[in-house]
């Protein structure tokens, strides 16, 4: 039985407004770009995926790298349905560093998508995948970028800033130093395709949720009202996407290393 707090699991429950948003971030396009991302650099025989909810990113990793094996971790139900599902083969629950011992230098590929900005420790998620990965494995991060000019732009605003403690979220030089110190080798940073284009419709989001009436009904009939902001925002997220990865205003970083032989 994992000794973190239960408050986690429930967060990850949270049905909140910036997370409905967020939840683009699972399209197959977006998934496929990250597996190929990692099949640069390996073809794994077994990957896990860390926060891995409804096996969305091992489904479409398949059609990528369709003779690897997918686990799955995660601390709610829905990793049990991913593996039902045939998403993923081995579902393990709970958080990566208490199931880490178990399952050290299982896997080639670790992959964590927007995963470390959503657990108590991000330090020790990493300490927990280079435990899992085999030397010479290779562990995927795609995390909000807290140094984006998006993320300095809106404050507390920026949908990451809403959903996160600050110091859960990682600047690249950090992560950098964590990596080093682990014994890992980066051997890719990416900071312009990873960008998820709804900075502006997760603030509008944010902004009609704190204005709107708390009681049901009027919060619903007023919520109506909203709807063209929201849809003005996402249309200029996409429309401005490719100009913001270009001026620094993109908000995803994805960084692939390699653990060490010796480490």
């Amino acid at each position: 039985m994992s000794n973190r707090p239960v408050s986690y699991v429930r967060q990850q429950a949270t049905d909140d407004p910036v997370e409905r948003v967020l939840r683009a971030r699972h399209s197959t396009r977006r998934h496929h770009a990250t597996a190929h991302a990692l099949a640069r650099h390996l073809e794994p025989e077994s990957w896990l995926d860390v926060g891995t909810g409804h096996g969305r990113l091992p489904a479409a990793a398949k059609d990528v790298l369709p003779y690897t094996a997918y686990d799955g971790t995660d601390t709610g139900d829905a990793v049990e349905g991913a593996r039902e599902a045939g998403r993923i083969e081995e579902a393990h629950q709970g958080l990566l560093p208490d199931l880490a011992d178990r399952l050290a230098e299982r896997y080639d590929a670790v992959s964590m998508v927007h995963h470390l900005e959503r657990v108590p420790d991000p330090e020790a998620e990493l300490a927990a995948a280079r435990t899992v990965l085999r030397p010479g494995g290779h562990l995927v991060i795609e995390a909000a970028d807290p140094e984006s000019r998006s993320a300095r732009l809106l404050g507390p605003w920026w949908p990451a800033h809403a959903r996160a403690p600050r110091e859960r979220l990682l600047p690249i030089g950090r992560l950098r130093h964590t990596l080093d110190e682990l014994g890992f080798t980066l051997v890719d940073v990416e900071r312009r395709a990873p960008h998820l284009p709804l900075d502006l419709t997760g603030a509008a989001v944010l902004v009609a949720d704190r204005w709107l009436p708390r009681a049901a009904g009027p919060r619903r009939a007023c919520g109506w009202a909203t709807a063209p902001l929201i849809v003005l925002a996402y249309a200029l997220d996409q429309l401005l996407a490719p100009l913001l990865t270009r001026t620094g205003y993109g908000n995803t970083y994805r960084v692939i290393a390699r653990r060490d032989s010796g480490a």
